[in-house]
């Protein structure tokens, strides 16, 4: 407790000093209370009997004035020593100056002795007059001294039944006084109180179990000082505390047998005892605090074997005892009752403590505004990183600031990366490849991809990454990313430099640019290079020696790629030539058979190294590639499981891919010159992605496919295949197919065989004219035929298809939609726009999931189905450009209808029986050029009062209506006579005829958003409402 600091940032070395006749009470009550007080971890100053011979008080004196409080002990021949008067002095002067804090103990005398300087006290000062070389002022001063101290506030002696209870009241008022005084801020984390909270409910004071808690995360977070901070504030509750500080170097410098010796030592307050062995320390422990209510901190924990040693395997502690221990494993908290978890400081805390540290002060000059966001923002809200970087920058000028600034983002601070590495020293060697591959290249990415190419290079992934996130190394995202803080990668990439300092090319990793850069140029690679990422985004040419990679035997990873590439943008031809700034000079003959990982953005060669065995590769990456083809003949490629070549413009041929039994994604899209595809692809067991969309020369593709482990096919933009494989047999996984601007004539009935399929596209197949005569896909959700103009017939829906949900139609040549649409029982949209040729639908519609049909262009299309049953579903019903003039009666069963576009050339004949009262409308529109009601069946009121809970209405053609309503808010009224008078709320006015145009200016509306006067301001204007507008070509 002793090393907490002031408000006034002064320094204590001692929290109490005891001022005491040592022949009166040396032995007994102040011997117990220096015990006492050390139990509870208060430093405490007591001196010893050959510090006072000789007549040198400056020991003593320089003691008074490093402490936070004194005790004075008044004693039966207190006043006869002069150390004791003479140290009185100086404890008030110190109390007087620096707020030292002073508590009085009268020890079997009385106060008012004291005060009045009776017997003993008396006797003593009466000597002291007698004495020829006694000093009277400064006797008047011991005089005065113990008048004030005795009129402090103290304890008394007398009032109790025995020393213990006296010495444990004192303890627990002095433990209390001091807490009030320490500055937690100023020793520890800013917000303190907030984590001591939190930690106090994980504790559970008041609960007479045996309770274990931890505090877990990275290093530098704070944790020892938290743990400080609720031991100082609670010990005071316990028989027994103790606060063990540095356990993992403890063991490492002292042993096992010595850490025992030293936790009963501090615990019981006696000199360390000998235990001899492990198992006799196990015992003595278990014996000596068995059954006792016992305050323990196990500080920086790294193995469970340490907690077994110190507390044994069967802890045996009295009820209400309390053990915290401090670690940056997870794992071995297993048996905790609960674990606490600091987290990073805020922005706001962030800034408190930086300050604290860097300026000595919260309002710091400011010219040093920016420099600080500089220094706070590269900390990354870590405690440790802040008071290292603030302590280092102190009283530093702006110039040393910037330097320092620039200085550790390429070298980091030894202060903090010392105390960081700790962790990366306690993994095994497995452990920590993973953590510097990660460090280095693979922050950011997919756990699964990076656990991938982990294992192929024997790094055993799975539980390597779970001693990572144990010892807060490393996070898993919620989009299951691989996250670190900065500093811990950066303390990465410092391991990974020191192996080298001056020559990149001997170092395991390569990840800047200039480093990179300066191997691949100058040939200084060796076979101590592991892996190189280069992002060559933003950057000028760049020139590389293809003999570089000569030496580089034992190269695992290859990435060049270019991180703002259009590979993000979507395919554009016309920037290919953002890849030819790469320049490759010499005979590239060799690349490492160690590759696990060939990412090569813009490949700038036709062809790999001849001699390139892929034996090992998982992952082939080389999109914008000017490849021709990837290598000839069979290869090895047992390991490869993912390809990306799109975009590569020469390939004209793929691979034998027969040896790769283990390649799960193929993606060769838009490769232009690619001619064909080779047999073993669309016969592969284990694939499950493979795109060929935008191959225009891609012609043929084998006769049969059976790829039983395919989930996604995408032929889309093949535009001269003509013929779809057959399916020859079941394929249970493939669930998207795409096929759409494609040459296909025919899909062969065989598609049936897809069980599982759930997005069929087929959109602007234009040579497309025969489905299967019947679809039974029970899995489909989407299927798109739209612009497949020559498709004349829609197959029947064989049986009930409960998925389907989406079904487009438009600008096909269907005649006739048959019956069995109905068994489509969740369809929710329905598209049949501009199917000139359709003239039939079923002569009932029963679709209950319905919600948008379309039959806008349907020109031949003369009659409406009848409606069979209540339909609540249906919202958006599109009529226009129909040849239909009049709409069942049983139209009202659309109860939920909100929207009808209507467009025609000729008077509607509507039906009679359609009454629905105006104000039960949905806020919505029903729109037509002729008639403008919400629902159908309204005839065209003759009054205004008939108007009057309309918000929307259509009065073409009428002649004399005066318009004064409150609710309206849109009106059409071509074609009125009668100028529009005030309607308040109008907010769209449809003038569309010529009279109109001139009485345009006429209207007095304050409230109007559009006034539409001719067919081109209607088209501006109708994104601003929640129509959709007509047919531009009509």
């Amino acid at each position: 407790m002793a090393s907490s600091s002031s408000n006034s940032g002064r320094h204590w070395n001692y929290d109490v000093f005891i001022n005491f006749r040592g022949e009166d009470t040396r032995k007994i009550f102040v011997g117990h209370l220096y015990r006492a007080l050390k139990q509870k971890a208060i430093t405490t100053f007591v001196d010893s009997q050959e510090l006072r011979k000789g007549n040198d008080l400056s020991k003593l004196l320089t003691a008074i004035q490093d402490s936070r409080l004194s005790i004075v002990v008044f004693s039966e021949h207190y006043a006869s020593s002069t150390w004791c008067l003479r140290e009185l002095v100086e404890i008030l002067r110190c109390m007087d100056t620096q707020n030292q804090i002073v508590v009085p103990v009268f020890y079997q005398v009385d106060p008012s002795h004291v005060r009045k300087l009776k017997r003993s006290f008396a006797q003593a000062f009466t000597k002291q007059e007698e004495d020829s070389n006694t000093n009277t002022e400064e006797v008047q001063s011991w005089i005065s001294a113990l008048t004030r101290a005795t009129n402090l506030s103290g304890w008394d002696s007398r009032n109790y039944q025995d020393d213990g209870q006296l010495i444990e009241e004192i303890v627990a008022d002095i433990f209390n006084k001091l807490i009030q005084t320490s500055s937690s801020k100023a020793n520890g984390l800013v917000g303190i109180d907030s984590h001591i909270a939190k930690m106090d409910l994980l504790l559970c004071p008041g609960v007479d179990d045996v309770r274990f808690v931890g505090i877990w995360g990275m290093g530098g977070l704070g944790k020892t000082t938290i743990a400080r901070a609720v031991y100082e504030k609670i010990s005071c509750q316990f028989e027994h505390c103790c606060f063990l500080d540095n356990v993992k170097e403890g063991f490492t410098k002292k042993g096992e047998i010595q850490m025992q010796e030293e936790l009963l030592g501090r615990i019981l307050m006696e000199k360390e005892p000998t235990v001899g062995t492990l198992n006799r320390g196990s015992k003595m422990i278990m014996e000596r605090l068995g059954e006792k209510k016992v305050l323990i901190v196990l500080d920086d924990v790294d193995d469970v074997a340490q907690i077994e040693v110190l507390l044994g395997k069967e802890h045996s502690f009295g009820g209400g005892s309390r053990i915290i221990l401090t670690t940056r494993d997870t794992q071995l908290l297993g048996r905790v009752d609960q674990i606490y978890k600091p987290n990073l400081l805020s922005d706001g805390e962030a800034v408190k403590l930086f300050r604290q540290y860097a300026f000595r002060t919260n309002k710091p000059s400011e010219e040093y505004d920016n420099l600080s966001r500089c220094a706070i923002k590269y900390a990354q809200g870590l405690p440790l990183a802040l008071k290292v970087l603030g302590a280092f920058l102190f009283d530093k000028s702006i110039r040393e600031w910037e330097e320092t600034l620039r200085k550790i983002k390429k070298i980091p601070h030894m202060g903090i990366h010392g105390v960081l590495k700790t962790s990366f020293d306690g993994l095994d060697d497995s452990e920590k490849d993973i953590f510097l591959d990660i460090a280095c290249f693979f922050r950011g990415l997919d756990r699964d991809y990076v656990a991938e190419f982990l294992d192929a290079c024997g790094f055993f992934p799975h539980s390597g990454l779970r001693v990572l996130i144990d010892r807060a190394l490393i996070t898993i995202s919620y989009d299951n990313k691989i996250e670190m803080h900065d500093l811990l990668q950066e303390m990465g990439r410092e391991v990974v430099r020191q192996e080298s300092i001056k020559e990149p090319g001997r170092r395991s990793r390569l990840w800047t640019r200039e480093d990179v850069v300066h191997v691949l140029t100058q040939n200084t690679g060796t076979e101590a290079v592991e892996g190189i990422m280069l992002d060559l985004s933003n950057s000028e040419d760049v020139y590389i020696n293809a003999e570089a990679f000569v030496r580089m035997t034992n190269l695992r990873l290859l990435r060049i790629y270019y991180s703002s590439s259009p590979k993000f943008a979507g395919y554009n031809r016309h920037m290919r030539g953002f890849f030819m700034f790469q320049h490759m000079s010499g005979d590239f003959q060799f690349l490492s058979h160690e590759l696990r990982c060939l990412i090569w953005h813009g490949y700038p060669l036709k062809s790999l190294p001849s001699n390139f065995h892929p034996k090992n590769l998982v992952h082939l990456d080389m999109p914008y590639s000017h490849l021709e083809q990837l290598w000839e003949g069979t290869e090895h490629l047992k390991k490869l499981k993912f390809v990306n070549l799109k975009h590569s413009q020469y390939l004209n041929k793929t691979t034998n891919f027969i040896e790769a039994t283990n390649l799960e994604e193929l993606d060769l899209s838009s490769c232009e010159s690619l001619l064909e595809v080779h047999s073993s692809i669309l016969a592969h067991e284990k694939l499950v992605f493979l795109s060929l969309s935008g191959c225009k020369k891609l012609k043929i593709l084998p006769s049969r496919i059976h790829m039983k482990s395919l989930k996604v096919l995408n032929l889309s933009g093949c535009s001269n295949i003509e013929k779809f494989p057959e399916i020859s047999e079941v394929m249970k996984e493939l669930v998207e197919l795409y096929l759409d601007a494609t040459a296909i004539e025919e899909l062969p009935s065989s598609i049936n065989n897809l069980t599982s399929l759930a997005t069929l596209i087929l959109r602007g197949c234009r040579q497309l004219k025969i489905l299967p005569s019947s679809i039974c896909l029970k899995s489909l959700k989407d299927l798109d035929l739209s612009g497949c103009s020559n498709l004349e017939k829609f197959p029947e829906i064989s049986d009930v298809m409960t998925e389907l949900v989406e079904l487009y139609l438009d600008a096909t040549a269907i005649q006739e939609l048959p019956s069995s649409i109905n068994n489509l029982t969740s369809l929710a949209t329905l598209i049949l726009r501009s199917c000139r040729q359709l003239k039939i639908l079923p002569s009932r519609i029963c679709m209950k999931s319905l919600k948008v049909l379309d039959l806008s262009g349907c020109s031949n299309l003369e009659k409406f189905p009848q409606i069979s049953e209540v339909v609540k579903e249906l919202t958006l019903l599109y009529l226009d450009h129909t040849a239909i003039n009049k709409l069942p009666s049983s139209i009202e069963r659309l109860q939920g209808l909100q929207l009808v576009y209507r467009r025609m050339n000729t008077a509607p004949k509507w039906t009679e029986q359609v009454r629905v009262t105006l104000d039960t409308m949905p806020a919505s529109a029903c729109v037509n050029d002729d008639f403008s009601w919400r629902k159908y069946g309204q005839k065209q009121p003759d009054r205004s009062d008939e108007l009057e809970r309309t918000e929307a209405a259509g009065l073409q053609g009428n002649k004399s209506l005066s318009l004064k309503l409150s609710r309206m808010h849109s009106c059409n009224v071509s074609g009125n006579k009668r100028d529009v008078e005030v309607i308040p709320q109008l907010k769209a006015l449809l003038l569309l005829s010529d009279a109109n145009k001139d009485r345009s200016s006429s209207t007095k509306l304050e409230n109007l958003d559009a006034l539409i006067s001719d067919v081109e301001d209607l088209f501006k204007t109708f994104s601003s409402f929640d129509v959709r507008p007509p047919d531009t070509d009509k």
